[in-house]
């Protein structure tokens, strides 16, 4: 299954400064909007809700050119894979694997590829 998400806000960073209020703000309405993502990308599918996963693969397509730590990417976008298992209906302990890619293309958005 292959999700796409949206950039995450600056404030979603680990190394973003400001007030913890405004941060919970920002990583309520980007959990909603990557399970919103999700869901819509189930509906496609009209599939099964049996969903078995150990893998996940995330590929950045940064929205420029300069690097980014591949800790800092990951725990940016935990409130994305937060609510992309909550549309799933999993756990996020079932991935044993996490992989994590650098596109080298620019564009601005995260590519997750469960497996």
């Amino acid at each position: 299954m292959k999700i796409i998400f949206p950039w995450f806000p600056k404030e979603l960073s680990p190394n973003w400064t400001g007030h913890f209020h405004a941060k919970a703000k920002f990583k309520a309405i980007y959990k909603q909007v990557c399970k919103e993502q999700t869901i819509k990308v189930l509906e496609q599918m009209q599939g099964s809700t049996l969903w078995e996963f150990s893998e996940i693969d995330i590929t950045f397509t940064m929205p420029d050119r300069r690097w980014r730590d591949s800790d800092n990417l990951l725990a940016s976008v935990k409130n994305g894979l937060d609510g992309m298992c909550e549309a799933l209906q999993i756990n996020d302990k079932c991935f044993e694997h996490i992989h994590i890619h650098r596109s080298k293309e620019v564009g601005g958005f995260i590519t997750v590829q469960l497996k």
